[in-house]
This record gives C-alpha cells, structure tokens and sequence, in this order.
C-alpha cells in the first residue's frame, strides 16, 4: 500500500514491544480534512513508532510551547499495515507504521511556505556541478579543520574559553581571542549569552520521586546540570548536555535553546518522556501513584519472600529485552539493591504483581528469596 499522509492529534500514548523491539503505540484522531485511504476510518487508527522517531516528535512539539494535550497539527507519514499487536492492545484498528513525523504551529507553517520558493532556489545552486578538483580541496580543508579543533579542544580540556562551558570537540568552533585560536561554544560563537535553565514542575517531580530526593534539590540539580558538565550536541532546537560520571543517576539532560529543560535520560536508560503516558506509576499527589490510569497510593513498603508475588498473565505475555534486563542485573550488582521497589497489591495472601516487572525477573534470575516491595491500594477505596 502506498504512504499515507494523516494530521491530527494523539488520543492515548502507550509503550509497547514488538518482536524484542520497544515502539511507541499512539492512538491517532486524523482531522477532518485528513485525505485517508479508502477504507479507514478516523477514529479507527494506531501509529506505532520507534522511540527515536516519539523523541523527535515530542521535541519538535516542545519547541513550539505546545504539549502533548493541545497538540492538533501533528502529520503522520506512513504504510498502513496488518500488525499482530500484544494481547492487551486495541484490535481490528488500521494500524499505521510511521516513517516521518511532523508537527509545527499554524504560523510557523505558512512562515515554511513563505520560505519554501527561497529554500528552492538555494537548494538548486547547491546542486550545481562542481569541479573535480574542489572535493578534494574541501576534503583537505575540513580534514585539516578537524585536526586543529581536536588539537585545541585537547589543549583547553574542551572548555570554551568564552563562558567556560565544557563542550564535545563537535560543538565547538575556532576563534581569536587576544591574537590567540582558543575555542568557543555555539552560544559564544554567536556572540550570544547561554540561557537561563529552568525544569518545569512535572520533570521536578519525577525526578524527586525517582532518585528519593526533595523537590528543592531536585529543582537544583536539573538547573546546575547543563553549567557543570559537557554541552555534546546542538541542533536548531534542541540542545544536549551529558554527565561523563559514572556514579551519578542522570546521563543525559535534552534542552531547548530558550533554556527550558525538557526531557533526561538516566544511566540505565529511564527517560522522563517515555514515562509520561506509560502504564507505570508517577505521583500525583504526596503518596499517590497511577497504575495503568487508575490511583492508588502507598501502604507500606516491606520485604516479602519472591513465591509471594503473583504475576499477571499480562506480564507473562511480555518480553523484556535483553539489555533492560541486563542494565538492572548490573545496577544490582553494583548497588546491592534495585533503582526501585517493585510495586505490589495485596491480595489474600499473596501480593499482585502492579509495576516492576523487569526488577521481578532480574529477581528471579539472580536467585534472590526476598524482594524488597511497596504494597499500594486503590485512593479513595
């Protein structure tokens, strides 16, 4: 079949794994004047995605100041297929599998179309046949480039000798300063200040309730993050800072270039926006968790023998990769305990498996007798 093109907005955002691999499943609303194929209804459709392809999408969102809840304009490219998808996911749905994503505002879109005969024309000259001998000066030229910026990136311990940003040899650029070549970061480069960073209220929350930590600190630490480590990436709307210590939860920290810090990455790879719509637990209110959209909240936390916990069949029907299960086996080795508590629900005498369902197998891989629990019971019950 060939590609379709959809706009519209997502209805519900959930993580699945398909053949080993973790897509994004999006349920998907086209809008009216979406030009569907024969035979697809708009309010019958599934996206699945790759987490590359979510990442850039809910960038490109991001950097517009919309969200995920008003983002109407979002353009889907790709084939419809018949997909076997997991038991616990909507059947007889047209399922779309994306190969381009889009989104940007109303004006931002006739601003493009304005561009649009401009961007033609320079598109066209650089298109333009060159010489034989030109590649192989360029070649040479940017060779040697390369060679002086990892020289002088070695010389100054990749400290922009502007502001003082650590930053990859990939970012920076060479200047003059008082007769001398040092190098500079992009934001020195443009002659321009570094922003201000600020971490909206819900990563700060995140990362409270995931590193055990409280909110003022955790505000502190997102904030300080990108002045004391390595500035390793800079795109047209999104900047990349990186942690090169080992014993620190966050790795990496995504930035837009008006200072607002929008997603992290964590060690074993944890990442805030993937959690956002996930079926896992996030607080909402001091002791509140949602599991698969309904609250709960905590009882208690105690250590249970593991033949206690009983496993959903919804669970057993998963499968976990590899690498996940790895990251956690290492972390418990290295820590002698887990990055989180497997969340539990009483029942009878037994305790339902709720969240932590890689944690409960690594357990068992490891061949522990006890597992360290939160016990969690319906708000409001």
């Amino acid at each position: 079949m060939p590609l379709t093109r959809i706009k519209g907005k997502p209805t519900g955002i959930k993580e699945i794994t398909l053949e080993t691999k973790d897509m994004i499943a999006m349920g998907f609303e086209a809008a009216a004047d979406s030009d569907l194929p024969k035979g697809l209804s708009s309010k019958e459709l599934l996206v699945l995605m790759d987490l590359n392809q979510w990442q850039e999408l809910v960038q490109s969102i991001m950097s517009t100041g919309d969200s995920l809840n008003n983002a109407n304009d979002i353009i889907i490219e790709g084939e419809v297929k018949n997909i076997k998808l997991p038991d616990d996911n909507p059947k007889g749905v047209s399922t779309i599998v994306c190969s381009k994503t889009e989104y940007y505002k109303e004006e931002k879109r006739e601003k493009v179309e304005k561009e649009k005969p401009q961007r033609e024309d320079e598109k066209h000259i650089e298109q333009e046949p060159k010489s034989k001998s030109k590649p192989k000066s360029n070649s040479r030229s940017v060779k040697q480039k390369n060679k002086d910026i990892a020289e002088l990136h070695k010389k100054y311990n990749g400290v922009c000798q502007g502001c003082g940003q650590r930053c990859d040899k990939k970012v920076v650029t060479i200047k003059k300063k008082k007769g001398e070549r040092v190098i500079a970061c992009p934001d020195c480069s443009k002659k321009q200040k570094r922003p201000n960073f600020r971490a909206n209220n819900n990563l700060v929350k995140w990362y409270s309730q995931t590193s055990n930590i409280d909110e003022e600190k955790a505000r502190k630490e997102l904030e300080s993050f990108p002045t004391n480590y390595a500035l390793v990436a800079f795109g047209s709307v999104t900047r990349v800072y990186w942690s090169w210590e080992k014993d620190g939860k966050i790795e990496t920290l995504f930035v837009n270039h008006t200072g607002d810090i929008f997603n992290l990455r964590y060690e074993d790879g944890t990442q805030f926006l993937t959690h956002l719509d996930k079926p896992k637990f996030k607080r909402k209110n001091q002791g509140e968790f949602f599991i698969r959209g309904d609250a709960y909240q905590i009882v208690k936390t105690e250590e249970i023998p593991v033949e206690k916990i009983e496993v959903p069949e919804r669970f057993l029907n998963s499968s976990p990769r590899r690498e996940k299960i790895d990251e956690k086996i290492n972390y418990y080795k290295q820590h002698k305990k887990f990055d989180r508590d497997v969340v539990v629900i009483k029942k009878g005498d037994k305790a339902k498996l709720a969240d932590g369902y890689i944690r409960y197998v690594v357990i068992k891989e490891l061949n522990l007798n006890k597992a360290k629990v939160v016990y969690v019971e319906k708000a409001n019950s």
